[in-house]
């Protein structure tokens, strides 16, 4: 993981890691945010970088872990 703290992840990032935390798909992500899917995955990549991740489970553990497995933010 990069040593970026979860407080570099903007409003929307959080919105859509707490909705892949939850399950949902690009497709459902998009419709509940009224964004396109390409905007879902652009958010996505985004939310890698600065995690230091390469996938939606490692970047929901990743958050997990820097909350010291808090699932407040869910």
């Amino acid at each position: 993981m990069n040593d970026y703290p979860t407080g570099y992840l903007t409003r929307r990032e959080w919105e859509v890691l707490r909705l892949v935390a939850r399950g949902h798909s690009d497709k459902s992500i998009a419709r509940l945010l009224l964004i396109s899917r390409l905007t879902v995955r652009k958010h996505l990549e985004h939310i890698y970088t600065k995690l230091g991740v390469h996938s939606r489970t490692e970047a929901v553990a990743a958050v997990a872990w820097l909350s010291q497995g808090s699932y407040g933010w869910t």
